[in-house]
């Protein structure tokens, strides 16, 4: 209890000693029932040194006191299942009875045999647990979800009476107190240090408005409530693992909305439930919903469910549930945002807000204990349902690889693999539909198994919708978002012959240099989704590096190799370094990027380029610079962000809008404009960007970002305008949101057409090139033909939902132009090529435009 003391009475200076006027903190009783509490397990207050509701918490509390819950009784363990960026641990606190801690191991066994259709029918349910599974705060800015799970922890773990001991006897309840913890501690400081002895609820006051980029995010600025299929952060990562091991039969998912709103909880909108869905899931969480009606009916809080919200989007957390087997449900309470706040309905006390998500949490319980065996037994069907739609398909499998790029084919396994998908390689080459599969290089997804309902998900394109409204993407095929050839096979035959060993947890791909030292040169191809990483870490290291602008052929260590467009050379004669040094940097980067270099002791080639040739460009090493603050897309910088820190190692200067008037940009070579609003620059910061571009400069600038350079008249853009509508004189008012929310393009997946011989385009070998599309940003392609690289196709539209105005729309227009200024140049990307981290097909070419920008003339 020392540890428990001294951090309570550190938290007791940190937060303020004393009452403020007006924050009172309210009794255990108006958040929980009355009832007896073990003693010898502390309360939330008894621990804070303050009551819930008084004070926002900071992670470090929250997480210390699911500790000293556990070690405080013998109805709950704790572990950590993963660490934020920020290195805070993220926990699960499982409560149930002192019996069930003592088999728990056996339950969780037992349990996951539901999902296995092989054994599953011989379980009996009678007597089985259910597993309820509660996850607070997974955006930091939505606080009443994390502060009540303390709360309702205490309440199970501690409570005397006999419903609790009903509860634990019959369920196994997993608390995730913080599914954010970096987001949580970047809010909880911001709304504690601006809070007042006088809590003044004024929305104006600065203690609602958090800076730029705000908190809902975690460390890289990423929505992590949108990562669950993606599971791009290892907060998503540790949480979908530590999901299937146990694989609720209720997953909960707080959250909080604007404060004029009352209180939302699903089912969402009938008419936008994922069609993968069986209705009998949506039909559960209606009988699960009841349960939450009765409870706010009890205390007199009004609340809303079956509009606005929906069930498509498998990547939240409130849906990913749904193709497990599991109901998944959102909870959205209308925000205080700080501890005090004036709405439209009222004073809006924090304490209020947390003990909405309280009581939520419970009627989710009472819902699980009344309807436990219809859950379990639901859960049982819903995997041994999936392989009897499966045997319906006309097809058995998908088959995917690119067998250029060990990168992109290692992400997309990794991400099957923590999904549970089984899949397995190919043991012997073949073509289907014009496209070549070879073993090692192409892995086959049967159909027949637990996880049919997600794989299609993942996997086909979708083209009609039963509603037009969408509350995120629409679409979300990953062959398509990786540019992985991949297709159906179609044949049970076949299959059985492919199919070889089933995949295990994939291994970052290895490579390694070929051929000892030289004094010549080094080469390696750009196809691999690393090669920037390799490139990056010779630059750094001062080597002088040059690319391939045409393909050559030549002999090394007695085998042919054909180089392409983009190929690397590094000419050992240019160097400053011995050739011995040079080896060793060689051999390293071959190592951090898991590519293949090859040493070569001649610059004569068989066919094309010979090494000494000046159609080997030189590469400066990118020094990025990326203005960033309110007004800016600060999504799209933190996809950014994290890509070249995480994946690349490349590091990039982020500078807020009002410093970059005194920012020196010779330091620099390459600016990132993403999204936004620029004109927080004045005339003599705009002048000087216009000097460093002529000067040399390259400017990458993604979507509306163009729109500012053209004002600028820094760029000139023929801009398409979205078509008129043709609307009667009267429509009915009632429909007048969903009409307008209606006319948009969805999160879709388009086609465009690539110039390969581009420097933006080094290391694709295909034609087409798929492109996420939100919005209508579209151009007309420039009158030079050079600087069209990539052009949307006819029919472009591969996948999702765009209005039939607008299905056309983005036919035959640029994807990506090319601006000459002076002795620089600006790339303009019309939409998003970083898209959530996991749209590996079009990051290459962002990239490219970091390392080869400048060599486009």
């Amino acid at each position: 209890m020392i540890k428990l003391n001294v951090l309570a009475l550190i938290c007791f200076f940190l937060l303020g000693a004393g009452k403020s006027e007006g924050s009172e903190g309210r009794p255990l009783t108006y958040f929980l029932d009355d009832i007896p509490y073990d003693d010898r397990v502390p309360s939330p207050e008894d621990f804070l040194g303050f009551q819930i509701g008084e004070w926002h918490l900071h992670h470090a509390l929250l997480a210390r006191y699911m500790e000293v819950l556990a070690e405080s009784s013998d109805r709950a363990v704790v572990y950590e299942y993963a660490r934020s960026h920020e290195q805070r641990p993220l926990q699960h606190l499982v409560i149930t009875s002192p019996e069930n801690q003592r088999n728990l191991e056996n339950i969780r066994e037992k349990h996951l045999q539901l999902t296995d259709p092989e054994v599953s029918s011989d379980l009996d349910t009678e007597n089985m647990p259910l597993v309820v599974f509660l996850g607070y705060g997974v955006h930091g800015n939505e606080p009443s979800a994390h502060n009540a799970a303390p709360l309702v922890a205490y309440h199970l773990v501690a409570g005397m009476d006999s419903y609790i001991e009903e509860v634990l006897d019959n369920m196994v309840i997993i608390i995730d107190p913080s599914l954010n913890p970096d987001g949580q501690d970047r809010f909880a400081s911001w709304v504690n240090r601006h809070r007042s002895h006088t809590l003044n609820p004024d929305p104006n006051n600065r203690e609602f408005r958090d800076a730029w980029p705000g908190s809902r995010t975690n460390h890289y600025w990423f929505d992590l409530n949108r990562d669950w299929l993606p599971v791009v952060h290892p907060e998503s990562r540790g949480r979908v693992r530590a999901y299937h091991q146990w694989k609720p039969n209720i997953n909960t998912d707080h959250h909080e909305f604007g404060s004029n709103n009352t209180f939302f909880f699903q089912p969402g909108e009938p008419s936008r439930v994922n069609p993968r869905t069986p209705q009998r899931t949506d039909d559960l969480t209606m009988e699960v919903a009841k349960f939450h009606a009765a409870a706010f009916d009890e205390i007199g809080q009004p609340y809303y469910l079956q509009q606005g919200f929906d069930d498509f989007y498998y990547g939240k957390g409130s849906t990913y549930p749904d193709v497990h087997g599991s109901i998944g449900i959102l909870f959205e309470q209308a925000s205080s945002r700080g501890h005090r706040r004036e709405t439209t309905r009222g004073i809006l006390d924090f304490a209020s807000t947390i003990r909405n998500q309280v009581v939520v949490s419970f009627s989710t319980i009472e819902a699980g204990l009344q309807m436990r065996t219809t859950l379990l037994d639901h859960l049982r069907w819903f995997y041994t349902s999936a392989l009897e739609e499966a045997a319906q398909e006309d097809f058995v499998a998908w088959i995917f690889g690119d067998p250029y790029d060990r990168g992109r084919n290692y992400h997309l396994l990794d991400i099957l693999d923590i999904h549970q998908v089984e899949v397995y390689g190919i043991s012997e080459p073949v073509e289907i539909n014009g496209q070549r599969f070879e073993p090692g290089n192409a892995w086959m997804v049967p159909l027949e198994q637990p996880q049919y309902r997600l794989i299609q998900s993942m996997f086909e394109t979708v083209h009609s919708f039963e509603d037009s409204l969408f509350y995120d993407v629409s679409t979300w095929t990953k062959p398509l978002s990786f540019n992985l050839p991949y297709d159906k096979v179609d044949s049970p035959g076949l299959m059985r012959s492919l199919k070889a060993e089933r995949m295990g947890e994939p291994g970052r791909p290895s490579a390694q240099l070929h051929g000892g030292k030289t004094k010549m040169a080094y080469v390696f191809e750009w196809d691999d989704y690393y090669a920037p990483r390799a490139l990056y870490h010779i630059q750094e290291k001062g080597l002088r590096t040059r690319v391939a602008t045409s393909p050559f052929t030549m002999q090394i260590k007695g085998d042919t190799h054909t180089f392409h467009y983009g190929a690397v050379t590094v000419p050992v004669g240019d160097q400053d370094l011995p050739a011995e040094k040079v080896h060793e940097i060689m051999e390293r980067a071959a190592g951090v990027a898991g590519i293949d270099i090859y040493s070569t002791g001649t610059s004569l080639v068989e066919r094309g380029i010979h090494l000494g040739s000046p159609s080997f460009a030189p590469l400066d090493k990118p020094r990025i610079i990326m203005p960033v603050g309110r007004g800016t897309n600060s999504r799209e910088a933190g996809e950014i962000w994290h890509m070249l820190d995480k994946r690349f190692h490349v590091p990039v200067t982020k500078v807020e809008l009002d410093r970059m008037s005194g920012i020196d940009l010779g330091r620099y070579n390459v600016m990132v404009l993403v999204s936004g609003n620029y004109s927080s620059f004045n005339e003599n910061t705009t002048e000087a960007i216009e000097r460093w571009l002529n000067s040399g400069g390259t400017i990458v600038a993604l979507g509306t970002a163009n729109r500012w350079l053209q004002s600028q008249e820094i760029v000139d853009i023929e801009w398409v305008e979205t078509p008129e509508t043709d609307d009667p004189d009267m429509l009915p008012y009632s429909q007048r949101r969903d009409i307008f929310g209606a006319r948009r393009i969805s999160g879709s997946i388009f086609n465009t057409r690539i110039d390969t011989t581009h420097p933006l385009f080094y290391g694709y070998r295909g034609e087409y090139l798929p492109v996420h599309v939100s919005g209508t940003l579209a151009a007309e392609i420039t009158d030079d033909p050079f600087a069209n690289p990539m052009v949307f196709t006819s029919d472009a539209l591969l996948s999702g939902y765009a209005w039939k105005e607008y299905r056309n729309f983005l036919d035959n227009t640029a994807g990506v132009i090319v601006h000459r200024k002076g002795r620089g140049n600006v790339i303009s990307f019309m939409h998003n090529p970083n898209f959530r981290g996991y749209w590996f097909g079009t990051g290459k070419m962002f990239m490219n435009s970091l390392f080869f920008g400048p060599v486009v003339r």
